[in-house]
Order: structure tokens, then C-alpha cells, then sequence
């Protein structure tokens, strides 16, 4: 057996080997072709390798994954925890992580956690959503900037009347000041552009998630979820198989706190940082849908906020809310509260969608 450690970087990445005893090789290769094919030739099937969960792992691990005995990837955090040395360098860190691979297979003790490698279509649309939330990024830069001209200019408007479009023309006829109008005019109009293309990256995104119908259909049964809320759960989860429980389920969706606890004290920390934080920023938006809608849930609500600090009711509230996400998903049934004609609507809107970009919808049903 082998034990390869790589550090991966966008245009090379550095190796060390490791053999059952203490034998070690190193090397330096390029990410191009030729040089790809002679890092191959000293790949073996008995040879286990690990990366860091960098931008191009997941890419990098398909070259490799069928010319080895198994690729793991590794969480970028859990390794920022193991250092056997304060030294940094390339080589220091590739042999960082063959000695953790070493340590893991020898003696079968979970060392780190890898990272699942997602399929080609999950890969997509995280690189989608990603685009997404950039957009979005940009889109309250600019409405920040259009608010601080408005305010610096002695102009009282509160956001909601300066993106109401009837004030539009007011606004920008607001002033004499031809550089004040100049500013607003250009910033107004990328406004309108950038949410014209987040329009059409939503929609790019609803048809990318087709091949989850199944699970869409069951994620919109609840209300505060739409299509494209219950594509982006999808692509954090990959499949709801990989977790044993809903407390692992919670955990890995950003939900749920860390506590360490010695002798009598009990410490609640934040929450865990290696898991992914996407889902849990759009049902945070659309939790007041959820707590309507059950009964149970407003009283459980209204009653801890009695107490407790809103931040921490409502994010114990989003942990309610994923732990119904998971139970609906392990037993593919429909929420038990759901509104019928809302969730008819929003499956009716999304296969005229796909109907009008030619997918094969009862291909897609058969499928699931």
C-alpha cells in the first residue's frame, strides 16, 4: 500500500508518498496534459490519496479516482485543526496530509472527515448558485450605493420607496445636481440589468434541478419552500441517504450548535462551520411561511419568544424546520400541513417552465 498526500493549487500541485514503512517519494507536477500523464504512471491500485477540498478537488479527483485504490477529500477545516509543524510550504503540507491518510487506513480510526465528491449535476448546480448569490451580492451594492447618494444629498427616502418603480421618475428628477442625476441614472439602470439576469439564472436553475422532480414535488408540499428553494436543499444534501438522523441532517445544514460540556458546565457554541450554509439562508427568509402553518409550531414560537432572544428562537425554529425537511425526504411523503392548491400552483408553474424549454417531464416522473 501507498499513501499519497497532495496539495493541489490551480495551475500544479505537490505530492508525498508514503509506503507501509517509512519510505517517502515527493514530486512536483503541472495541471496540463503531458505532465497529468506522467504523474499517472506512478499512480497504482493499491495506492490510497488524499486532497484538500479546494475549488478544483472535485474535478482533479475524477482524473484520478479509477487509477487508484480510493481519492479522499478532505474538509479544508478539519485539517486546519491537525498541524504537526508550525513550518508552511507546499511540500510540508502534502506531507501533512499523507501522514493523516497513513494514520487513518493503518489503524482504521476516523482521523478526518472526508468530503463526498458530488455527482456531475450537483457539481453544476453549486457552481449555479454560486453565480447567484454573487449576483445578489452586487445587487444590495447597489442599492446600499443609491441609498447613501440619496441620504449624503439630504433626500429622506426609506428603501422601500426608493425601489418602488412608481417613485422611480422622482427620484431621478429629484435634484438639479447633473452628477447626482448621472449617478443614480447609471446605477438604477445596472440595477435593472442585474435583476433581469438573476431572473434568468433562476430559471436556468429551476431546469438544471429537473432530475430531482421527485423530490421537488415533495419539498413543495411545505409552505415557505419553492421549486427553486427545494433545488438549492437538493444541491446542499446530494441525497438524504448520507445522513443517519435528522440531528446530523441539522448539523450539516448549519442548524444546529456545538456543545461541549465538562464536569457540570455546558457550553453552547456556534454552529458548525464544515457543513453548508445555503440552504439555511433561504428557509431563514421564508420561515414565517413555516410557522403559519402550523399551529403547533406558531404557539411553540410566540411562546420561547417570551424568554429568548428572537435570533436564537428563530434559528431553533429553521432547525425545526430542516428536521420536517429531513423526515419528509427519508419517508418521500408530503407535509402533513400542506396547502394543496399552493403546492399544486407552484409544480404547475414549473412544468410549464420545462415544457417550454422541451424537457421530457414524464421522463422525468418515471424516473423518480
Amino acid at each position: 500500500m501507498e499513501f499519497m498526500g497532495i496539495d493541489l493549487h490551480t495551475d500544479c500541485f505537490n505530492h508525498c508518498t508514503f509506503n507501509e514503512g517509512t519510505k517517502k517519494k515527493v514530486g512536483t507536477y503541472s495541471i496540463d496534459k503531458e505532465s497529468l500523464e506522467k504523474f499517472y504512471k506512478i499512480l497504482t491500485p493499491e495506492t490510497y490519496v488524499i486532497v484538500e477540498s479546494t475549488t478544483n478537488a472535485f474535478k482533479f479527483t475524477e482524473l484520478i479516482q479509477n487509477k487508484v485504490k480510493d481519492v479522499f477529500i478532505s474538509n479544508t477545516y478539519s485539517m486546519k485543526l491537525i498541524s504537526f509543524t508550525n513550518k508552511k510550504t507546499d511540500k510540508v503540507d502534502a506531507e501533512k496530509l499523507a501522514r493523516v491518510l497513513k494514520m487513518q487506513i493503518m489503524s482504521g480510526e476516523e482521523q478526518i472527515k472526508r468530503v463526498t465528491l458530488p455527482p456531475p449535476i450537483i457539481q453544476d448546480l453549486r457552481a449555479l448558485f454560486s453565480t447567484y448569490k454573487l449576483l445578489g451580492k452586487q445587487r444590495t451594492q447597489l442599492k446600499n450605493r443609491i441609498h447613501s447618494l440619496l441620504k449624503q444629498n439630504l433626500f429622506p427616502f426609506n428603501k422601500v420607496m426608493i425601489f418602488n418603480n412608481k417613485m422611480r421618475d422622482k427620484i431621478l428628477n429629484i435634484s438639479d445636481s447633473r452628477e447626482l442625476k448621472f449617478q443614480l441614472m447609471i446605477l438604477f439602470k445596472e440595477l435593472d440589468n442585474l435583476d433581469e439576469t438573476i431572473i434568468l439564472l433562476k430559471k436556468e436553475i429551476e431546469i438544471a434541478g429537473s432530475p430531482y422532480m421527485k423530490e421537488i414535488d415533495i419539498l413543495t408540499s411545505m409552505q415557505g419552500i419553492s421549486v427553486f428553494t427545494a433545488i438549492a436543499i437538493i444541491s446542499d444534501i446530494i441525497d438524504v441517504k448520507r445522513f443517519s438522523n435528522s440531528k446530523n441532517f441539522a448539523s450539516y445544514l448549519r442548524s444546529a450548535p456545538k456543545v461541549e460540556s465538562s464536569n457540570e458546565k455546558t457550553l453552547i457554541k456556534s454552529t458548525n462551520k464544515q457543513g453548508r450554509k445555503l440552504t439555511i439562508a433561504l428557509l431563514y427568509q421564508s420561515l414565517n411561511h413555516f410557522i403559519n402553518s402550523n399551529r403547533a409550531i406558531e404557539h411553540w414560537y410566540d411562546k420561547l419568544s417570551e424568554y429568548k432572544k428572537v435570533g436564537k428562537v428563530r434559528m431553533g425554529t429553521c432547525r425545526r424546520f430542516i428536521t420536517v425537511i429531513y423526515q419528509l425526504l427519508k419517508k418521500e411523503e408530503y407535509y402533513r400541513f400542506m396547502d394543496t392548491k399552493n403546492h399544486d400552483r407552484k409544480m404547475h408553474d414549473y412544468e410549464v417552465l420545462l415544457r417550454k424549454n422541451r424537457i421530457n417531464i414524464s421522463k422525468l416522473k418515471e424516473v423518480s
